[in-house]
């Protein structure tokens, strides 16, 4: 069943709306969709894509569907540092030139993902993900000022560490003052939380208690968003 699928639903119509793109279609029908294709696509435990193409001006919008493999990393990932912004970063859009990019800088460093990375050394967010950074037992994720993508899971894990008595706040953290007392998290829909282990060869912390608890409450939640889908549209 699709997790989280009325705070993804909220998310494309909103950016559709922004971008003045009709949706072709309404939330209980693409949720439909979703579960024949995962159906079909036997994906017992997948993510899903969904793409709304505005069309030719003569015609109208359209909708893939595609249907992926949740990756989750249990090794620590190897970062690299980009200098570089996304622009319209509030956007779910398939106009990612800049994240095409940092993926591409961090294949040739033989890393796993990139760090948005302003003239000021702060982070933003990741090229498929966001961040978050704990340090002194406070967490903190860089805030929905327009450069970054308001990630259902990042939303997730800030609502959940509050209510679960974690300090959370949102403040940039400095990239080269990183160090092994703290941690750094990416977190997206397809991976999960995954825990970064080095950022430009220089090896980050870990926290495994804060880690597995953010992981189970997460986990919780998609439980219980599954199971609330499945009870309200069979």
């Amino acid at each position: 069943m699709p997790v989280f699928f009325a705070e993804h639903w909220h998310r494309l119509e909103t950016s559709a709306a922004e971008l003045d793109i009709a949706s072709p279609c309404d939330d209980a029908c693409l949720a439909g969709d979703i579960v024949r294709l995962a159906q079909a696509a036997e994906a017992t435990d997948g993510g899903c894509r969904v793409v709304v193409s505005a069309g030719p001006p003569w015609g109208r919008p359209s909708v893939l569907i595609q249907v992926l493999v949740r990756d989750y990393p249990l090794e620590p990932l190897e970062v690299v540092a980009y200098r570089d912004l996304r622009s319209s970063g509030q956007f779910k859009s398939v106009s990612f030139i800049a994240s095409h990019r940092a993926q591409q800088a961090a294949a040739r460093a033989g890393a796993d993902d990139a760090l948005f990375v302003d003239i000021e050394g702060r982070i933003h967010e990741a090229a498929t993900a966001n961040v978050f950074v704990a340090r002194d037992g406070v967490l903190g994720t860089a805030p929905l000022d327009g450069s970054i993508l308001p990630g259902v899971v990042r939303r997730k894990v800030e609502e959940l560490a509050r209510a679960d008595g974690i300090e959370l706040v949102e403040r940039y953290a400095l990239v080269d003052e990183l160090s092994t007392a703290d941690t750094v998290l990416l977190t997206s829909s397809v991976r999960g939380i995954a825990v970064v282990g080095s950022i430009d060869g220089r090896p980050v912390g870990c926290d495994d208690k804060l880690v597995g608890r953010l992981r189970r409450l997460v986990g919780e939640a998609e439980r219980a968003s599954a199971a609330a889908f499945r009870a309200q549209r069979g």
